[in-house]
């Protein structure tokens, strides 16, 4: 699936999947996505559609679970002391709406990657990270009971296997849990996730019982190659017929941005290892409505309205993901509030982006790095008549190995700046913005992958 889908969770239902992903710092957090075979997905919800008031960013690795007659939600969050945490929430049905609950457990070190499995017994328990190699420690993959209700621990937890092979450089996360033939097997990742110089596989091991002893592979079961980087985070769910799929997200070489969604057949070797196919050369699209896909970054709601065809933004920015790198993105704005700064960007995270905003009679390029912004150029509209709501403006954005910000007004184009593109870390955006303090007047957005 196109689009960055880090961390990938797949629910199977009796009509088709049901896929979500880690946010990062945008809101509403873990769209969910619905698909009949496992190619052509939609956007039906999300998880969380604002920011619980205990979590300040990060939302990471959601896990998705049916448990008498309510769907439950497993997630990491950093929390507004810092501390990381699991946290869960639930719903009625997949696509929501859920109601958050909260952490299950945080620490200084991290708790991250939560897998909620039934054991040898078909008592629930949830599986998780101990993010110890953030800080230079042993990093431990644990486990407790969950208590009644899946949104507490009953007991405390207990360590099931630590990072111990070279290839694992210090690391292992990701849990995904398959049952075979009386056996439980653990997929999970390890090395570095992301990022150009990423170095990320994908392991297993097994056991009879949930709490071991758990013996490992010795060599990873999945990594890069045939076009793929960093393959990882796995999760488990069944084919049409049954058959044990794996989900995992990976680079696509030449895009450093996106890390896309793969499902992969899993079969077994004679010594009962399981064997990652590759996946189909199918590649699935997401088909969103018009008010589907719109994130903002973590913390305060933009006020978002349509007017006459128009979509209207007050005090912040709005993005949605391109799918690539490589693009032309246009907008049509005016400046019918002169209290407004209209602006169109292409964002790699929160605090880093590339654009541009119309200041009166100026359009003024800037970038941001790590919240900071700079200047990169500006020009001044064509004299004549002041800018009315008639005087259609288009700001365009082209990102490449360099991002070159233009505007067009009364016909002409001008060119006003450019710079590096923006450090990618969650995928690329376009963004809308408001600056000032007046109402924002976009139409007409088109995003255009380069060739």
């Amino acid at each position: 699936m196109a689009g960055d889908r880090p961390d990938p969770a797949l629910l199977r239902t009796g009509g088709g999947w049901y896929a979500t992903s880690t946010s990062d710092d945008w809101l509403p957090a873990f769209p969910v996505l619905y698909s009949r075979d496992l190619v052509h997905w939609r956007q039906v919800g999300s998880v969380l559609r604002a920011r619980p008031r205990w979590a300040r960013n990060d939302f990471w690795a959601p896990e998705l679970v049916r448990r008498n007659g309510r769907v439950l939600a497993y997630y990491a969050a950093l929390a507004r002391d810092r501390r990381r945490c699991v946290a869960g929430a639930s719903a009625a049905q997949v696509r929501g709406p859920y109601r958050d609950s909260g952490p299950l457990i945080c620490s200084r070190t991290g708790e991250i990657d939560p897998l909620p499995v039934e054991d040898e017994q078909g008592a629930p328990w949830l599986v998780w990270k101990r993010d110890g190699n953030s800080r230079g420690h042993p990093t431990p993959i644990l486990a407790a009971p969950l208590a009644p209700g899946g949104m507490s621990l009953a007991e405390p937890p207990r360590e099931l296997f630590r990072a111990s092979a070279r290839w694992e450089r210090h690391n292992v996360e990701a849990p995904a849990l398959l049952r075979r033939n009386g056996l439980l097997y653990m997929f999970y990742s390890a090395g570095h996730c992301c990022g150009r110089n990423c170095a990320y596989a994908t392991g297993v091991a097994r056991a009879p019982t949930l709490l071991g002893p758990w013996e490992k592979r010795r060599r990873p079961i999945l990594r890069g190659g045939a076009g793929i980087r960093c393959p990882g985070h796995a999760g488990v769910t069944r084919g049409h017929g049954g058959e044990p799929l794996l989900a995992y997200h990976a680079y696509v070489r030449g895009d450093p941005s996106d890390r896309q969604l793969f499902v992969s057949r899993i079969r077994f070797d004679v010594e009962g290892w399981p064997v990652v196919e590759r996946p189909a050369p199918t590649r699935g699209a997401v088909g969103q409505a018009a008010d589907a896909g719109w994130q903002w970054p973590a913390g305060h709601r933009p006020g978002i309205t349509r007017s006459h065809g128009e979509l209207v933004l007050r005090d912040g920015a709005l993005t949605r993901q391109t799918g690539t790198n490589r693009f032309t993105a246009t907008v049509t704005g005016h400046l019918s509030d002169r209290r407004a700064r209209p602006g169109l960007a292409v964002s790699g995270s929160e605090g880093n982006a590339v654009g541009a905003e119309l200041r009166g009679a100026l359009v003024v390029a800037w970038r941001t790095f790590a919240g900071v912004r700079s200047a990169l150029g500006h020009a001044r509209l064509p004299p004549g008549r002041p800018v009315a709501e008639a005087d259609r403006i288009v700001l365009r954005v082209t990102a490449g190995r360099s991002v070159h910000v233009a505007a067009k007004v009364r016909g002409r184009w001008q060119m006003v700046g450019g710079a590096a593109p923006p450090r990618w870390a969650s995928g690329a955006r376009v963004a809308l913005s408001a600056g000032g303090h007046g109402a924002a007047r976009f139409r007409a957005l088109a995003v255009e992958p380069a060739a």
